[in-house]
């Protein structure tokens, strides 16, 4: 007979299994590899053919938490702060302004459909799905849109990692006020705004440097220690914030962001790691989302779902943005863009379980309709955001962009060289041309050549062809000179 532990053992790993094998199919046909979870999850749950009955709201709750907290945490790692520091104060335009106008105008458009709602209760749903969601816009932008100007990518990116501040704050103001909490005030919350703010920002800068410190500075005895030394630091940076009344998802994106610009080692390591590790907490946090959905009750509330999620993309995210990046020297098609990639996912989902953490009557009914609206957000914004930046006409190649971008390589013994991949273009000068014939600088190596799904060890007679990808082990400084041999027109 078989233990319990073995049977969950059994039926966890194979739904993360087919589930990850399924998304590769998925994402063929444009569908965002985290909807699948979602729905895996679905139907694994209760109401689905898994029977797993699974209703501890406070649990998925901490599980999302834990997964946001190195989702943000990477995706500062991964952000290009030199592409992003010209374009901050639109970024923070759309995390405050946009969020709080997207929650007010969400709010009355939910009342006037639905009156049911009082509007204290329809204020409090549109502040639940009014901040944008940093696992499935990080997720989407590392798995296509990779032609998108990069400063668009970048603005996106540091709205959905730091506008949770502001949805948490909204969220904690509509529930207190429907709760009647004798000890409201004004103030109360200014002052609770404030502080989260402005501590989660101080702390996630100083702890950034102080991890950065400590990574350059402690000699460990285990190599592996420093990814364990890491990983155990974005909890801690949550947990410390958290308890100086500071917004810990705001200071756990900052922290990564200033350690994400600097050098420190085993980067290529950690990096390397942080994604898969990351990549095992989204599956997890999605998978266990949807297994509190019971898709019967959704049968009830589809069409209200439906259409606070419609209001939701076509209308009330693109009146925040405008307004809020109003007289913002960027053109209207970016506008458009950004309007339309305020995809919602695990952080309205982690909001809607405060209401029934709370007891809230309407908790249950507001749980299954922010489920609904983030599949709408998912299915309809997600798998649309390459046909609409094509629309748009943003999709186009920057003449002066690099065309080539760093492996995994994490180069200790020889410091001052990298290893890139270099994409040969099609009207290069190099084209059908031996190696031998290409002159490249004394301190670079030709290493590998991908053509289609082969891949060849290149001798000096070996010709190049466009589409090529190409290896090569260089000096940091003579990699822009073998960029410009490769893209020079022939």
């Amino acid at each position: 007979m078989i233990d319990s532990f073995t049977l969950q053992a059994l039926v966890i790993s194979t739904l993360v299994i087919f589930s990850i094998l399924s998304s590769k199919l998925f994402f063929r046909f444009g569908f965002p590899i985290l909807l699948i979870f979602l729905t895996f999850g679905m139907l694994a749950g209760a109401d689905g053919p898994g029977r797993i009955d699974f209703n501890d709201y406070s649990l998925a709750q901490s599980i999302g938490i834990f997964a946001l907290i190195y989702i943000l945490f990477l995706g500062g790692l991964e952000s290009e702060w030199d592409s992003l520091k010209n374009f901050l104060s639109v970024g923070i335009r759309l995390s405050i302004i946009g969020t709080i106008l997207t929650a007010l105008i969400l709010g009355v458009l939910i009342h006037l459909l639905f009156p049911v709602l009082g509007f204290m209760e329809s204020f409090l749903l549109g502040s639940i799905v009014s901040a944008t969601d940093a696992a499935s816009v990080f997720n989407i932008f590392k798995t296509g849109s990779s032609d998108l100007p990069i400063h668009l990518k970048k603005i996106i990116e540091f709205e959905s990692g730091s506008n949770d501040a502001v949805g948490v704050l909204l969220t904690t103001i509509f529930m207190n006020l429907i709760t009647a909490d004798t000890s409201f005030s004004g103030f109360q919350f200014f002052r609770f705004f404030v502080m989260q703010v402005l501590v989660g920002m101080m702390m996630g800068y100083s702890m950034g440097i102080l991890i950065l410190y400590l990574m350059n500075s402690v000699k460990l005895g285990y190599d592996g220690l420093y990814l364990v030394f890491i990983t155990a630091s974005v909890p801690f940076i949550y947990a410390v914030t958290t308890v100086f009344q500071g917004n810990g998802f705001l200071a756990v994106y900052i922290a990564g962001i200033i350690v994400g610009r600097n050098k420190f080692i085993h980067k290529k390591s950690i990096f390397r790691f942080l994604n898969g590790y990351v990549w095992i907490l989204q599956i997890g946090m999605f998978l266990c989302f949807g297994l509190l959905v019971y898709p019967t009750r959704m049968a009830n509330i589809w069409v209200p779902g439906l259409l606070i999620g419609v209001l939701l993309i076509l209308l009330a995210r693109p009146l925040a943005v405008f307004i809020s990046l109003f007289r913002v020297n960027l053109p209207i098609k970016e506008k458009l863009f950004i309007s339309w990639v305020g995809l919602r996912g695990a952080s309205p989902i982690i909001l809607a379980t405060f209401p029934i953490a709370q007891g809230l009557v309407w908790g249950d009914l507001l749980f299954h309709i922010v489920f609904f609206v983030v599949l709408v957000s998912l299915l309809i914004q997600g798998s649309l955001i390459p046909r609409v930046a094509q629309w748009l006409g943003i999709l186009k190649v920057d003449p002066d962009r690099k065309i080539y971008r760093p492996t995994d390589f994490d180069n200790i013994e020889f410091p001052g060289m990298t290893l890139q991949e270099l994409i040969v273009p099609y009207n290069s000068s190099v084209v059908d041309k031996a190696l031998f014939e290409i002159k490249l600088p004394d301190q670079s190596h030709i290493l590998l050549i991908a053509r289609g799904e082969q891949f060849l060890i290149p001798s000096g007679n070996t010709q190049v062809k466009g589409g090529d990808v190409v290896w090569v082990l260089a000096k940091d400084d003579v990699m822009p000179i073998i960029g410009k041999t490769f893209m020079s027109i022939a």
